[in-house]
């Protein structure tokens, strides 16, 4: 990750004590915050197994994702909504412990595949390096860029958008032709955040 300084405003990866992820959510829509939760919708069954309806529920429990400046999240966190946590990573030296944050660009094309009906979560844990990095460039995800897999116990091949030990999730099954390839990120050493 690059360098953020804390009245820049980033999407701040956040956990919840106890599954209280929508409840969080309600009380940032009353502040005005933008946040994201990753939701799939389920099948309600009866005791029979039919399915009698359809639930809205978190793609991933505890987890939101809110856009905002680390000062005024920091504020929120204490005196607004206190079970809100901040997920900590490793500065880039690995020494000292610091607010996780996604990068735009990652987040919109996170949130465009979640909010898409046919993506699927993965593992998050899952090792990309041996893909390669590609961007779509037809359909409902025209535009993200990701790492083109091919996912296990399957044929089909996709691509997937990855926040580091947090979530992983896949577009539907796409054809070769319908991704350009990128070239590869040069991992440079990173300065150290301003925390």
């Amino acid at each position: 990750m690059s360098k953020i300084e804390k009245n820049a405003v980033a999407w701040y990866v956040f956990r919840v004590t106890y599954q209280r992820e929508l409840t969080a959510a309600k009380q940032l829509e009353e502040l005005g915050i933008e946040h994201f939760i990753p939701t799939v919708r389920t099948k309600i069954r009866n005791e029979k197994g039919l399915a009698i309806g359809w639930k809205t529920e978190p793609l991933i429990h505890n987890y939101i994702f809110i856009h905002d400046s680390y000062t005024n999240l920091l504020a929120v966190k204490q005196y607004k909504i206190d079970y809100l946590r901040f997920i900590m990573g490793k500065d880039d030296e690995g020494m000292v412990s610091v607010p996780q944050y996604v990068p735009d660009k990652q987040m919109s094309d996170f949130m465009k595949v979640v909010r898409t009906m046919g993506s699927k979560p993965v593992d998050p844990n899952i090792d990309l390096r041996k893909g390669d990095r590609v961007r779509v460039m037809t359909g409902p995800f025209e535009g993200v860029e990701g790492i083109y897999i091919k996912m296990p116990n399957r044929h089909e091949k996709r691509v997937v958008i990855k926040i580091e030990g947090i979530a992983a999730v896949a577009t539907l099954a796409l054809n070769a032709a319908d991704v350009e390839k990128l070239e590869p990120i040069k991992e440079e050493k990173q300065k150290k955040y301003n925390f």
